[in-house]
């Protein structure tokens, strides 16, 4: 895990400004969310599953909130693999579409090499078990399961992780405890980019909200409600290795905001700095098989007869 104020810590001793005078800590904030971001996308780790109910009027889904991307999903336990937009048109223009047989089962059969042309000429309105996920590109905000859906079913969409945006200064949840009966848990759906002190706050009913920073309470001008150091999200989970690459990503986007020249020269010596740094997770993080137990020359042992 890796704490906010850590990073901040090291970004405003980089950049000289302990008082925050240049830099407000929530700029600061958001260009560690930046970096983080930055490294996420290119490591695509951690990784996240999402269950999703589908069905006839239910095929095409929305990129989870809780998702960078999507690589993979299942039903049952039946892997889907994941194919896209101009796949599916190139095979359907070509007539090579597969013509399902019975669940999990495609139809290879084929005369001379000659094309198996599908009879439905749009592949977008075929139904039938789902076979495949259909994307643009891996963080496509839709995602189409091919063919549609006869029976309801779930499915369960792997991907990568959406970091939470890391903020001491304003809450990401709350205890609605106006109804006594039934306190419910609330989340702060305002973007914190730029928040300064006294700005609305929004919940997920809608209501305006003004969060005391003093008092550590959010009011709607009717309730009250308390704030607790568990309703900030203030660490990442990444591993503390990475620490430095947020720290640089954080030290650019600041310096190039300056618009100065010498800055400018400072962001670039850091955004090379992050980048190198970036790459190095991007090599070590993800595993391979030859980077786990058996290692790269396991299988070259085994004879078969």
């Amino acid at each position: 895990m890796i704490e906010l104020g850590d990073i901040r810590s090291r970004v405003v001793t980089l950049l000289q400004d302990n008082e925050f005078t240049r830099w407000s800590k929530t700029e600061l904030n958001n260009y560690i969310h930046d970096a983080l971001l930055d490294l996420v996308r290119t490591i695509r780790l951690p990784s996240v599953n999402n269950s999703v109910i589908i069905n006839d009027s239910s095929y095409l889904l929305s990129l989870p909130l809780s998702m960078m991307d999507v690589n993979g999903g299942s039903i049952e336990g039946r892997e889907l693999p994941v194919v896209t937009t101009s796949e599916m048109k190139s095979l359907a223009h070509q007539g090579r579409l597969p013509v399902l047989l019975k669940q999990g089962e495609y139809s290879v059969t084929q005369i001379f090499g000659n094309p198996l042309w599908n009879p439905i000429e749009d592949w977008t309105t075929t139904t039938g078990t789902p076979q495949s996920i259909v994307l643009d590109q891996k963080s496509s905000s839709t995602i189409r399961i091919w063919p549609i859906p006869t029976e309801e079913a779930t499915i369960v969409l792997t991907g990568t992780l959406r970091p939470f945006r890391m903020s001491d200064q304003v809450p990401y949840t709350f205890l609605d405890d106006s109804d006594d009966d039934q306190p419910l848990a609330r989340i702060i759906t305002t973007p914190m980019n730029g928040w300064n002190t006294g700005d609305t706050l929004v919940d997920d009913l809608g209501r305006e909200l003004i969060f005391d920073e003093t008092e550590k309470t959010l009011s709607d001008g009717l309730d009250l409600f308390n704030v607790g150091d568990d309703d900030f999200v203030t660490n990442c989970d990444i591993d503390y290795v990475w620490v430095d690459a947020l720290t640089f990503g954080a030290v650019e986007r600041a310096y190039l905001k300056e618009h100065d020249l010498r800055n400018v020269e400072k962001s670039e010596y850091f955004k090379n700095k992050k980048l190198s740094l970036i790459a190095e997770a991007h090599r070590i993080e993800p595993i391979n098989p030859a980077s786990i137990a058996g290692g790269v020359n396991a299988n070259r042992f085994i004879v078969k007869r």
